[in-house]
């Protein structure tokens, strides 16, 4: 997978996106939720990527998940 894709800063968008397409059927809180549950689920699939590679794309899902959870407090 292209490590792009995973990035803190793309990932928050990605975030943002997905809580726009679904305000009409989700609250934030279960938009961020199924988003990150769909990566994260993604992520441990990949069979190609290190065990090193996957740390650091699921610490770059948790930053970005904490980052998008924490605006509008």
């Amino acid at each position: 997978m292209n490590e792009q894709l995973f990035t803190t800063e793309r990932l928050i968008a990605n975030f943002k996106e997905y809580i726009r397409q679904n305000e009409a059927h989700l609250t934030k809180r279960h938009a961020l939720n199924a988003y990150y549950k769909t990566v994260a689920g993604s992520i441990l699939s990949d069979r190609i990527a290190k065990n090193a590679d996957l740390i650091v794309r699921m610490r770059h899902l948790e930053e970005a998940y904490q980052h998008v959870a924490q605006e509008g407090r």
